[in-house]
This record gives C-alpha cells, sequence and structure tokens, in this order.
C-alpha cells in the first residue's frame, strides 16, 4: 500500500520533531516519527479503519483521523486512495482542528 504524504504534513512531522527534541529529548522524538511511520504503514492497509472527521469544509469530505500509538494527543489526517492513503496533516489535539486543516 501507498502513503503520500502532502508537503505540509511533512512539515508538521518536522515541527513535532523539533518542539519534541526540545522539550522531551531526541529519542522521544525519535519513538514519536517511528510511531507515525508504523501507524501509516497500518492504516494503508486499511484505509478506512481511522474515524471519518466531521467538519463544515466540503474540501475535507471523506476525510479521517487516527492518533498516534504512544502520542494520543496528536492525530494523523488522512483521506484514503484506492491504492493506500495521502497524509494532509498531524496535528496535535490542542491547536484548532478546523482552521489548521482549513489552511
Amino acid at each position: 500500500m501507498n502513503v503520500a504524504k502532502r508537503p505540509q504534513s511533512r512539515i508538521d512531522l518536522d515541527e513535532i520533531a523539533a518542539h519534541l527534541t526540545l522539550h522531551a529529548g531526541v529519542n522521544v522524538a525519535i519513538r514519536f516519527l517511528e510511531a507515525v511511520e508504523a501507524a501509516l504503514n497500518r492504516i494503508a492497509a486499511m484505509p478506512l479503519s481511522g474515524a471519518p472527521f466531521e467538519c463544515n469544509d466540503a474540501r475535507l469530505s471523506g476525510l479521517r483521523h487516527t492518533s498516534v500509538r504512544g502520542f494520543r494527543n496528536h492525530y494523523l489526517f488522512y483521506f484514503p486512495r484506492p491504492d493506500g492513503i495521502e497524509l494532509v496533516r498531524v496535528l496535535h489535539s490542542k491547536r484548532d482542528l478546523d482552521s489548521a486543516l482549513s489552511e
């Protein structure tokens, strides 16, 4: 199965890893990135396993989300695709999710 990452999702991952490195240490950041990759591989194999994300932006129709194991406040937002998934954003739950996803 294929995992396509939008440019903003790559930026999100870099920013979260940098934040974790600064505040929790490099080992935590590495563990986060490994947990994200494992989650992406799982959901690419079963794209409908994440929960639908309800919002008012029609461009986000069909968007799904799942948390990252071991980092329950971080969510992966993605679109299912015939050959896997397209990762849209990686966001912390304290963010204004609707605004961040509508950017």
